[in-house]
């Protein structure tokens, strides 16, 4: 009753980047989104929100995930404020961290929205920064054009792109906390911090999907893994892998029901994606390389070219380029 009462004020006039190592949290973030008629962008990484805004590029609102590998959301909004970046930077952060407003005051941000993203916030937030900020005259006619437009029919909370692009980052999640949980004792930090920010990403996504119990799961292991209990995660994390690999197989299942519908290919903009991710590899520029596989992400294919782009995504993950380069040589050979 709460989500129904909200009033989503139109705001064409506005514009959001997204930024979240989890592409299932992108896609929520994104379909939470459209109904505003917001200028939408996102991407994977840090970095890649450095490479944007150096080339020029400005939004009203910057969503920043709060853990991402590599450059953390504080990392990168602090990067960004000493480029002199001075728009609004809000961080999206899990529940357990919620209400510490402070600690992200501190570190650069103008606000923060708790994951699952909470509807009311997000809408509260999108008010403050980017509807409020307009004269009155800008809103109106918004509000106005709105009306007169035919609204679109929903899509369903779960559908079968959502559950591809779940299926995906499940995958990069199984493989990673597997090979802590076999190689974890003795184990680096890095390995450490690699195998919390997995279990807090699919700890958020679960949720989307309206699994709360293997949420709850994700949840305790990100727990142990913050409070270094090693023994504990080598002992619980295969049966929750299990688990999820279980919940993967019925979703693939899903997909495959005649109701998913097949792909029409576009041959041309997949083999010029493909050649420009192969270039990127070979010069080890992941940012235009990530950005190629967002692209190929964002549209449906036949399963042949998803088991390509899955295992490409794997190995971006473990940045092996050249054996990238192969495989989509060998593919497009084929």
């Amino acid at each position: 009753m709460k989500r129904m009462q909200i009033t989503r004020d139109p705001m064409p006039y506005g514009s959001v980047l997204i930024v979240d190592d989890v592409e299932t949290n992108i896609f929520v973030a994104t379909g939470l989104l459209s109904p505003y008629a917001l200028r939408l962008d996102s991407t994977y990484s840090g970095y890649g929100v450095i490479e944007k805004i150096k080339g020029g590029k400005e939004y009203d609102i910057i969503l920043m995930d709060h853990m991402m590998p590599k450059m953390d959301g504080v990392e990168t909004t602090r990067i960004l404020r000493e480029m002199g970046y001075a728009r609004p930077i809000v961080a999206l952060t899990a529940n357990a961290v919620a209400g510490q407003a402070g600690f992200f005051l501190e570190n650069g941000f103008d606000d923060y929205i708790s994951k699952p993203i909470d509807v009311r916030q997000l809408n509260s937030v999108l008010n403050k920064l980017i509807r409020d900020k307009q004269p009155a005259g800008v809103v109106g006619e918004a509000r106005r054009r709105a009306l007169e437009t035919p609204t679109e029919a929903k899509q369903p909370a779960i559908n079968p792109a959502f559950a591809e692009v779940f299926i995906r980052d499940a995958g990069r999640t199984i493989a990673a906390l597997e090979k802590f949980a076999k190689y974890g004792n003795p184990c680096r930090e890095d390995d450490l911090r690699a195998y919390v920010i997995h279990a807090h990403g699919v700890k958020s996504a679960l949720a989307y999907m309206g699994r709360l119990d293997l949420s709850a799961v994700a949840l305790k292991l990100e727990t142990l893994g913050r409070g270094n209990n090693i023994d504990a995660i080598i002992a619980e994390t295969p049966a929750f892998v299990d688990s999820l690999r279980e919940y993967v197989k019925k979703l693939k299942l899903f997909l495959e029901e005649p109701a998913a519908g097949a792909a029409d290919e576009d041959k041309d903009f997949l083999a010029e994606k493909l050649l420009a991710i192969k270039e990127a590899c070979g010069q080890y520029d992941e940012y235009t390389a990530e950005e190629g596989l967002a692209e190929l992400g964002a549209r449906t294919w036949s399963p042949l070219t998803r088991d390509l782009l899955d295992v490409v995504s794997e190995k971006f993950l473990h940045s092996d380029f050249d054996e990238i380069a192969d495989l989509i040589t060998a593919f497009l050979e084929a």
